[in-house]
């Protein structure tokens, strides 16, 4: 007997990259699971959102103008700290996926003088330069960022940062030689800006195996990292004024920039944002979706399903009795807050679960702003499990499917 893993998508999720986080849900169980048979359903394409009359409602759509252009009118101490450590850590990898060189530039800026080399001797970035060119030839690190999701961006990156003015200038520093940490999270950075502007959506990110990839590439690169401890976390000086920009930042992403990119904007959010609208105003078709795809199915099957598909899948099981659904396991979800909210389409507020539903296993990451818990609002109906992705949101939203902690816990609990 086969057990068969319907994998249900979120909100916004569209070919190719329902597919790639299929395939990596198959590779997540394979070595400890061969016996469950992952089957796709895809929901997106048939019952998603779409700008049904391409765009007409929104302001200057499709002609590169804005609205104003387009003339419309106006615990313990001890766990505590290091749990606070850690979210600095998150929070700063945050900033460096929007400017992966912000690091280096600070860094550069700080430095002064000029480094008194030995007769003969290379300068300190001539050698960090060419060492990074050499980086992929290295085994080990090639695996660690196949691990990561970023191993066919790393080269481009690599030769983005170092001719970069900012990379150049931060090369030619005296204290280049003590910054192979610093490039390296720079290098990480600039491939995962490369990975989501190339996928279209947030693929799945593994935190420790990218700070894995950071520490292989600082213990490649020729220099002495002393200052940093090479594990992706940065301390000191720069950290600080990278925090007093962030609020800068924040304000910069609501200039009138975005106003004038609207309509790449408009293309971009959309079909999340219009997913979870026509699913709460008529979800009834992605629910039937799902109900041909357990249908479908060998028995026993699990419901695998990610942040509005698993609104919808509870939805299902609420509104009909499917024995054949053994075991429900929601990961990222909002199930939970719209029940307590009273939007939960199958169910008023107060109303206990049928005693229908099967077992429901509630993943949720605490970085996940859209991950809620349910044993609270479903008492002794749901089971919550907390798994830590180390990824900033909202990369967050999308790591669950490349964390290792998720397919151990799928590996015992599936039937």
């Amino acid at each position: 007997m086969v057990t068969t893993v319907l994998f249900v998508h979120g909100t916004g999720v569209r070919e190719p990259g329902f597919t790639e986080s299929v395939e990596r849900v198959r590779e997540g169980l394979r070595p400890s699971r061969p016996d469950v048979a992952v089957v796709p359903c895809y929901w997106g394409g048939s019952a998603g959102s779409a700008l049904r009359s391409n765009g007409v409602s929104v302001p200057g759509y499709g002609t590169g103008r804005g609205a104003a252009e387009a003339g419309a009118p106006g615990a313990e101490a001890g766990e505590a700290g290091e749990a606070g450590e850690a979210d600095e850590d998150v929070e700063f990898w945050g900033l460096l996926y929007l400017d992966p060189l912000l690091e280096l530039r600070l860094t550069a800026s700080e430095s002064t003088g000029r480094a008194e080399l030995a007769p003969g001797a290379r300068p300190p970035g001539e050698a960090l330069s060419s060492a990074a060119l050499s980086l992929t030839g290295d085994d080990e690190l090639r695996e660690l960022l196949d691990a990561a999701g970023i191993a066919e961006e790393f080269a481009a990156a690599v030769a983005a940062v170092l001719t970069s003015p900012d990379g150049r200038r931060f090369l030619r520093t005296p204290d280049a030689a003590a910054g192979t940490t610093e490039l390296a999270r720079a290098f990480v950075a600039d491939a995962v800006r490369r990975r989501v502007d190339r996928n279209g959506s947030a693929p799945a990110f593994d935190g420790t195996a990218r700070d894995e990839a950071v520490a292989r590439i600082a213990a490649l690169l020729p220099g002495d990292p002393s200052g940093a401890d090479g594990s992706g976390t940065h301390r000191g000086p720069v950290t600080r004024r990278v925090k007093r920009l962030a609020g800068r930042l924040a304000l910069g992403l609501a200039s009138a920039q975005v106003v004038k990119r609207r309509s790449a904007l408009t293309d971009a959010a959309h079909p999340a944002a219009g997913d979870v609208l026509l699913y709460l105003a008529r979800g009834a078709a992605i629910r039937e979706v799902v109900l041909e795809a357990v249908r479908a199915a060998e028995p026993p099957v699990v419901l695998l399903a990610h942040s509005l598909g698993g609104i919808a899948a509870l939805d299902l099981l609420v509104l009909r009795e499917l024995p054949e659904v053994e075991l429900l396991v929601t990961v990222g979800s909002q199930a939970p807050f719209l029940y307590e909210l009273g939007a939960l389409p199958s169910l008023e507020h107060g109303t206990p679960l049928p005693a229908h539903v099967p077992r429901w296993l509630n993943v949720y990451d605490r970085r996940d702003l859209l991950g809620y818990v349910g044993a609270g609002v479903f008492p002794g109906r749901v089971e919550d499990v907390a798994v830590d992705s180390r990824q900033p949101f909202p990369l967050s939203h999308s790591a669950y499917w490349s964390n290792p902690e998720l397919y151990r816990l799928l590996a015992g609990e599936l039937p």
